[in-house]
């Protein structure tokens, strides 16, 4: 059985392929990096109760995961992968947004004495 992969496309980032390495550990465990609940929420005292179980092993050599549980380790580390690329294109975004969001500075209005804008004649129709 062949190894998942993923394609990331867009008209506006170069493609990404998202290929499992067997060797990297962060694909031999179901214990996903962005899977769980944040640090923030389990600082918080809540108790991760979807905590993923451990890989089955294969009942003829305890040594080596069944093909289901290989596959899910598998997934596991391409869903990690994916979120945190996903994560970075996100904060790209957001950095372009704000240097294009940021508006530019508009000269002060005079403000009369009663709390309203004063109109300049050139400004009327």
């Amino acid at each position: 059985m062949s190894s998942p992969s993923a394609v990331y496309s867009s008209p506006y980032v170069p493609t990404e392929i998202f290929e499992v390495d067997p060797k990297d550990p962060h694909y031999q465990t179901t214990n996903g990096k962005t899977t769980g609940p944040s640090a923030y929420v389990l600082n918080a005292g809540q108790i991760d109760k979807d905590k993923p179980s451990d890989p089955k092993m294969d009942p003829k050599n305890p040594e080596v995961p069944t093909q289901l549980s290989k596959l899910r380790m598998e997934l596991t580390g391409i869903q990690d992968d994916i979120n945190e690329f996903l994560t970075k294109q996100m904060e790209v975004a957001k950095n372009k947004r704000v240097k294009v969001d940021v508006p530019k500075q508009q000269p002060k209005k005079k403000i009369n004495e009663f709390g309203e804008e004063e109109v300049e004649e050139d400004e009327i129709y």
